[in-house]
């Protein structure tokens, strides 16, 4: 007796060992309040983003003054990959990439350090570049709190308010990564004069921006030592005039006419104060109003931050002046507790339902309070990691979280029922294969699309983190509370000897299918492969240029390309030979679900003018049908995005009580007949599934694309119209356009140009300076010329002449224009066209980029064999520096290189390895590596018969099953292993139901639980991601148990000693 509790004792203190992990699992609780908890994960991409304003400027003057300027500061930059950069009329950005070994942090900080250096050198005008580090979700940079100030003031006024009552005071409160007030405007002086009255005192506009700069100019002269207090210290020196600390005073500023004489500027033009002309408009519910965006630290919680914030604002509304309200707009940490609600619900059902299916089978009241306590103590272990890696808990972490409670407990099952079975710990080899398989297939994440691997990399960490931990928990934590709560000391015979007689009767029936499948493993296999399906579907309906291919090409066009075989032939081969691959790839719908933003029914309502419009005309616009909106009392919000003169967009949230009624789509099309009334220009409606409207009427820009590059901007642009001359020599090409981007539609942005008579201007000595000189006064619009100090801050002075505003195009070229003393008309020396233009100037690593688009006429084996020619032709009169990319013949090459498949591969090599080394076998990894298809056969059969759509979420299905399916029949063929070992004499079929009979219970357990844990996600809404994972992953692991039960046997047995051939003995035949 005293022996055999020695063999039961597995570790020589296992209180010691239970004491420890009861202080880590404390350790890991008081840890959980200090993890990041936020809405979406907010993992930084090795890419940055600058972004830059220069009001009424064009794209090659911003192009010019800011964007090659900043790109030529950056580039000197190491570790970055690529610069590409995009100028636009008043506005530009640079996106940078870094290498994988840029640090991100060291980068962003030289690069923030290089904007501040120039900033000085850049155009007056030019808003400070805006530096931000782009993020996996689009979420995670947005802010998690809006508030709304109003109040009886104008808009500057509130925003001096908030700024300095609100700004604060919410400063000072930890984990603030922003706080920004917009809505409101800068103020700026506007200096409105009459170019003739001007001309006729002889005063130009160089003369009034002298005397604006002598009056309150500064000049830096110089550093000296100076002696203070005896210390030496060095200072700087400026030149100041007793006025340029003094507020703008038009009436104290005189200009000098041309006869001498001193005139006060706000005689010779008109001056005004105003607020700044927007460049964009946002509103909430159709009112204008001051809003305070919050941004949160990525460190930080975002629960309770917002308590924090909230009990803050409520301090500061006690203290604020009479009419002053402020109240919260939008708070994202509604949507984190309602996600924390649902994914606890879900966890609190997993966990339930797996321990009631535990509780059912065992019927063992220590054997669940031991499932139980493992449970707890591995996910408390877990949190110290969490911590230590800093794991963000967000979305995808928590639901990595509910699913990893189905595979810890399939580690706690299948090693504590090893333990009551055999009383020892050779199962954990077996366990650590099987974990490890399914941990390589969670390493695939990592190997993913950047953006894609970042937003799942907290759900895969996660996931090992709590793999890992359980393999800890099943190794010392299990057996030392099996040994302390008396589970060793029960016989496990007592609890199957009910069962003892049925699993006689079952392996004799079991052992008779074995030896049958062996004897038919033809059948078998056939069965199997036409389940799979073959991909005869995927064959080429004809194979073009048959007689450069060879003879096998007009073969194959006989057989497959000629009537009878396509009408009658083909259906029949596809349906009988696809198998349910053919069903996956052809009936099974490859999209992401109709779930709005943060799982929310929004309709979004995108209106659209064309190019010349302003942005007055369309703010008019949208709130035509703002107006509109504010008369639905079911309408909980609408936001409304005036981005530009072209563009806007209106987002409609509802109140809870009429989400889900008819409602919603009561309102889209009522939305969609208002916006017809409306007119003006294009509309767009959607937002709900299955509803959506436009008017928008697109042309194609072309399915085929040439790229060129150049170091001058207009040489480039010269032999990309040769490229368009060669390409036009082809009857069969329609549609080209060049643009700085690749586009799916043609944009009909067009100015106006004038085009110089050269030949008539060099007769009149006159140069396109001489008339921009001139035209420039008369035409000149709220133009910078610099900034003055005004109220204690600096605002901006813009000239504009009277007479911009009254002549139109036909005056632009009809008026007398005096140059050199002789009176000119433009129409005599230019003429005014309007025409198709780039509006963009696009660069690549400092390269200019232009694009060129065209659709072919024909078929597409044809329209590249004409593009490679012209391309060659083309490129043989390319001077150095100048280079052309084909985007069509990398295409198939793209497509290749990023389909995420491939993985499966690697994925397949990983349980190979891992299954040689458990096993010491090159033979046997393919076992298990074969039952990974046959639960694909289940991933396809529940996708097609219950309609599912196939995401991201069915893609991971693939990558979970690859890793979970092969476990089960790990667990066996390491048993059967042993016993073959242990009893050689015994029979191989014998051997196998022994393990058989051992390993199915906790690996029935173990598949039945990971079912069960599943369930919950496919509760309620289908949601993105979620539910197809969930669906692929239970539908895969139902087919696996054919795999296992069926065709594990046939190839782990070989067919000459389970069913021996018939001896012959003097002639006859002898059964053996």
């Amino acid at each position: 007796m005293k022996n055999s509790r020695k063999e039961r004792s597995f570790y020589r203190s296992s209180f010691t060992i239970i004491i420890t992990f009861v202080c880590l699992s404390l350790v890991g609780v008081a840890l959980m309040p200090f993890l990041p908890v936020k809405l979406s994960p907010s993992r930084e991409m090795p890419s940055f983003y600058i972004s830059y304003t220069l009001p009424g400027q064009s794209a090659k003057a911003v192009e010019a003054e800011v964007t090659s300027r900043l790109e030529g500061m950056i580039s000197r930059i190491n570790g970055i990959k690529k610069l590409s950069s995009f100028s636009d009329n008043g506005s530009g950005h640079i996106q940078i990439e870094l290498d994988k070994h840029a640090p991100i942090a060291a980068t962003r900080f030289e690069i923030s350090t290089m904007i501040r250096q120039i900033w000085p050198q850049l155009p007056e005008g030019v808003s400070y570049p805006m530096l931000s580090t782009l993020y996996s979700d689009d979420k995670a940079s947005k802010p998690f709190m809006v508030y709304i100030l109003n109040a009886p003031a104008t808009p500057s006024e509130i925003q001096k308010f908030g700024e300095e009552y609100i700004k604060p005071k919410l400063a000072a409160l930890g984990s603030i990564y922003k706080l920004e007030f917009s809505g409101a405007t800068p103020m700026e002086w506007h200096l409105t004069y009459d170019n003739t009255y001007l001309e006729g005192l002889g005063i130009g506009i160089q003369e009034i921006q002298e005397a604006i700069n002598l009056q309150y100019e500064k000049e830096f002269m110089g550093i000296c030592e100076w002696d203070c207090n005896g210390k030496s210290e060095w200072i700087r020196l400026v030149r100041t005039t007793r006025n340029s600390q003094q507020a703008f005073s038009p009436s104290e500023i005189l200009v000098k006419t041309k006869d001498n004489g001193l005139v006060a500027l706000d005689r010779l033009v008109k001056v005004t104060r105003v607020e700044q002309e927007p460049i964009s408009y946002f509103r909430i519910n159709g009112q204008n109003a001051l809003y305070l965006t919050i941004t949160a630290s990525k460190t930080a919680n975002q629960l309770s931050l917002a308590k924090e914030v909230k009990n803050a604002m409520d301090e500061l509304k006690s203290g604020m002046p009479p009419g002053y309200e402020v109240s919260l707009s939008y708070d994202a940490t509604d949507y984190i507790s309602k996600e924390l609600d649902t994914l606890s619900f879900r966890t609190g059902i997993t966990i339930a339902i797996l321990l009631l299916f535990i509780a059912l089978i065992t019927r063992n009241k220590r054997y669940l309070a031991l499932i139980v306590a493992g449970l707890f103590v591995n996910l408390a272990v877990a949190v110290i990691l969490y911590y230590v890696l800093g794991v963000e808990i967000q979305l995808y972490s928590l639901a990595g979280i509910t699913i990893s409670l189905n595979l810890v407990i399939d580690n706690l099952i299948v090693m504590s029922d090893h333990i009551r079975r055999k009383c020892n710990l050779k199962a954990f080899m077996s366990v650590l294969a099987a974990t490890l398989t399914t941990v390589g297939a969670l390493t695939i994440i990592f190997f993913l699309d950047e953006n894609i691997r970042l937003n799942l990399q907290d759900f895969a960490v996660v996931l090992i983190i709590n793999l890992g931990v359980s393999l800890l928990i099943a190794l010392f934590f299990i057996p030392s509370m099996m040994e302390k709560i008396g589970l060793l000391a029960e016989s496990p015979q007592a609890s199957y000897r009910r069962m003892k007689r049925g699993v006689v009767y079952f392996n004799r029936v079991y052992a008779w299918l074995i030896v049958w499948l062996i004897r038919h493993r033809k059948f078998a296999w056939s069965v199997l492969i036409l389940s799979f399906g073959l991909p005869v579907f995927w064959l080429p309906e004809k194979i073009e240029n048959e007689r450069e291919k060879g003879a096998w090409a007009v073969w194959y066009n006989q057989v497959f390309d000629n009537p009878v075989y396509q009408e009658l032939v083909k259906p029949i081969v596809h349906s009988a030979l696809g198998g349910t691959l053919r069903l996956f790839v052809e009936k099974v719908y490859t999209g992401r679900y109709m779930t709005p933003d943060e799982d929310e029914r929004v309709l979004e309502i995108y209106a659209q003018l064309p190019n010349g419009c302003t942005l007055t005309q369309m703010n008019e616009t949208v709130k035509k049908m703002e107006s509109y909106l504010a008369h639905f009392d079911e309408i909980r919000q609408f936001n409304t995005s005036v981005y530009n003169a072209n563009h806007a967009a209106i987002q409609v949230y509802f109140k809870k009580e009429f989400i889900h009624t008819d409602f919603p789509y009561t309102l889209h099309s009522n939305v969609v007949q208002h916006s017809q009334a409306i007119g003006g220009g294009s509309w767009t409606v959607k937002g709900l599934e299955n509803a959506g409207y436009s008017n928008r009427i697109h042309e194609n820009a072309g399915n085929y694309r040439i790229k060129m590059y150049g170091y001058n901007y207009d040489e480039l642009n010269h032999w990309a119209e040769e490229m368009k001359k060669q390409l036009l020599t082809h009857r069969r090409v329609k549609k080209l356009t060049i643009s700085p981007s690749f586009s799916w539609w043609k944009e009909d942005y067009s100015e106006y140009q004038l085009v110089f008579d050269k030949e008539i201007m060099a007769k009149e000595n006159l140069t396109a300076y001489d008339l921009f000189r001139i035209l420039r006064p008369v035409f000149m619009r709220n133009q910078s010329i610099g900034n003055v100090l005004f109220d204690g801050k600096m605002e901006s002075v813009r000239f504009s002449s009277v007479q911009s505003a009254q002549y139109d195009s036909w005056a632009f070229m009809s008026i007398p224009l005096k140059i050199n003393h002789t009176y000119y008309k433009l129409s005599d020396l230019a003429s005014l066209t309007k025409g198709e233009t780039n509006r963009q100037i696009a660069k690549e690593n400092q390269q200019y980029v232009l694009c060129i688009q065209y659709e072919y006429l024909g078929t597409d084996d044809q329209a590249l064999r004409f593009l490679l020619k012209d391309l060659s032709i083309i490129y043989e009169q390319l001077p150095m520096g100048y280079t052309l990319d084909c985007d069509n013949l990398k295409r198939k090459w793209k497509q290749e290189a990023d389909n995420p498949y491939r993985w499966l591969g690697v994925l397949i090599l990983i349980i190979y390895f891992i299954s040689a080394i458990l096993f010491n076998s090159l033979r046997q990894p393919l076992i298990t590596i074969f039952i990974i298809p046959i639960s694909y056969i289940g991933v396809f059969l529940t996708f097609y018969l219950y309609k599912l759509h196939f995401d991201q979420g069915g893609f991971a299905s693939f990558i979970l099953l690859s890793g979970i399916t092969v476990n089960a029949s790990i667990y066996l063929l390491n048993e059967f292993n042993h016993n073959r070992k242990n009893y050689p004499k015994r029979s191989l079929l014998k051997n196998y139901l022994k393990a058989w009979n051992v390993k199915i219970v906790p690996i029935l357990l173990t598949v039945f639980s990971t079912i069960l844990g599943f369930i919950p996600f496919l509760i309620g809404e289908q949601t993105a991601f979620w539910f197809p994972l969930a669906a692929g992953t239970i539908g895969g692991l139902l087919m696996s148990l054919v795999g296992i039960f069926c065709y594990l046997p046939i190839l782990s047995l070989a067919k000459k000693k389970v069913c021996p051939a018939p001896k012959k003995v003097k002639g006859k035949t002898a059964q053996a």
